[in-house]
């Protein structure tokens, strides 16, 4: 056989619950101790045993010289002891050893099932001491004692430790199998109602013991982990329906204007039509882009490189010189004199301060006003993005930064963004170890861009 078909067949033969390997494993623990100990305890008593048979032996030896002085005609012990002259003990036999008989040390047998007593050649047999008998030289004069009560007495002593250690093993091994059953009854529950969840059921929660052990703190995070990915499935589910939504529209708007012009060459308006099918190519480019840039987002679980750096106070300072305001619109910079250095990425933090300004530029009524300050008790640069429009408002402080989401004054065509904006900035924000929060003001829409601080900034600069 060789060694993988080995390893497969010692995989098949292994338990495969965790209940019954316990309990196989109390049993072996139990029973390996409790043998040596039952052995150990045997071969005491055997000892003791022999060694009271031999003081009782020798008890008997007062009797042996009138004995052999009286005897004249002694028979021989034989292998099987059963004619034999015996003293005043009557255990104790006084024989002539021929070369058929033999001498034993004496011997007790540990296995009762196999004791050879009633065999044709008992060797429970135990020599004292023996004497040169006068007139009977060179035969010596052995005192033999049967063992056959230091046997019984053994026999009855193993099979009360066989007993007790197959007891007690059985009970050790059965409670641990009763034990385990029920300590890993709520986990099999737990499975089953695991196994019974899909994508269409994320709704259903496992059961909580109320042990309050390790089993229930289990299940309170399967559940947790559940509630995140029910709430992660329909935001997923929810975003695919908006996108399609978002990206149906302008397709469907940009198929019915060229199929117009087709249906009517020669009285379509070519260069408007091409106009329209130009914006609505430029709209469907920027959803997908911030699709991807927003799948991306998610799909990063770590912060920024620590390696790089920005310097906030030329980032305003460049995103700003390059915008060109709409008409009648101010833009009013206040960055600070030195440089206000964070870690992160130097165009994910200038999209988000170009996803504020468009946001300010639609809704502004004359002036858009962008001040950085840098936070030294909480180590945090502050940007704070503020225009004069008509504001938000307050119960809609959260929903804002939803994907897709569009207030009603702002869903027409023209003015109208994507609705992805404000969500694409707050989840830089959160990527960057910061936040992106609307601002209670007075008037207007006043966003505050919190970021902690580069305390120990590269001597190199900033990394682009």
């Amino acid at each position: 056989m060789t060694r993988g078909r080995a390893r497969h067949l010692l995989r098949r033969l292994r338990p495969a619950t965790i209940r019954t390997r316990l309990a196989l494993l109390a049993a072996v623990v139990t029973l390996v101790p409790l043998s040596a100990g039952a052995v150990s305890v045997s071969l005491m008593e055997r000892a003791s045993l022999l060694q009271g048979a031999a003081r009782r032996t020798s008890t008997g030896v007062a009797d042996i010289s009138t004995l052999l002085h009286t005897a004249v005609d002694l028979p021989d012990c034989t292998r099987s002891f059963q004619r034999v002259q015996r003293l005043s003990d009557k255990n104790i036999s006084l024989c002539l050893p021929t070369r058929q008989a033999g001498q034993s040390a004496g011997k007790l047998s540990l296995l009762p099932w196999a004791d050879p007593a009633g065999g044709p050649v008992p060797i429970r047999t135990l020599v004292s001491r023996s004497y040169m008998a006068p007139g009977l030289s060179p035969s010596n004069v052995v005192i033999a004692q049967s063992l056959e009560a230091e046997q019984a007495r053994l026999n009855t002593v193993v099979r009360i430790l066989l007993g007790a250690v197959a007891g007690i093993t059985l009970l050790v091994s059965g409670t641990t199998w009763f034990v385990v059953g029920r300590v890993l009854r709520p986990v099999e529950a737990i499975r089953a109602d695991f196994a019974d969840l899909s994508a269409n059921h994320l709704d259903r929660r496992v059961p909580v013991p109320r042990t309050g052990n390790e089993i229930a703190r289990l299940a309170l995070t399967m559940n947790s982990t559940l509630d995140r990915l029910h709430k992660a499935v329909d935001q997923q589910r929810q975003f695919t329906a908006d996108a399609s939504h978002e990206l149906r529209t302008p397709l469907a708007c940009l198929r019915t204007e060229l199929e117009l012009a087709l249906n009517n060459p020669a009285a379509a308006d070519w260069p408007r039509t091409v106009h329209d099918a130009h914006r609505d190519t430029i709209r469907l480019q920027d959803l997908t882009e911030n699709l991807l840039l927003l799948a991306r987002l998610d799909s990063q679980h770590g912060g920024p490189d620590p390696r790089r750096t920005v310097d906030l106070t030329d980032l305003v300072r460049e995103e700003t010189a390059r915008r060109r305001p709409p008409p009648g619109i101010v833009l009013d910079v206040s960055p600070p004199p030195g440089p206000v250095t964070v870690r992160g990425r130097h165009a994910l933090l200038a999209r988000v301060l170009g996803n504020l300004l468009d946001n300010a530029e639609r809704h502004a009524a004359g002036t858009i006003t962008v001040r950085l300050t840098h936070d030294a008790a909480g180590r945090q640069a502050v940007l704070d993005v503020r225009d004069d429009g008509p504001g938000i408002p307050w119960p809609d402080r959260r929903r804002i930064f939803e994907r897709f989401t569009r207030l009603d004054d702002v869903r027409t065509r023209e003015t109208g963004g994507t609705g992805l904006g404000l969500a694409i900035a707050e989840r830089i924000a959160v990527t960057h170890h910061g936040t992106l929060t609307l601002t209670p003001s007075d008037r207007g829409a006043h966003f505050t861009l919190r970021l902690p601080m580069n305390v120990e900034a590269d001597e190199a600069g900033p990394v682009p």
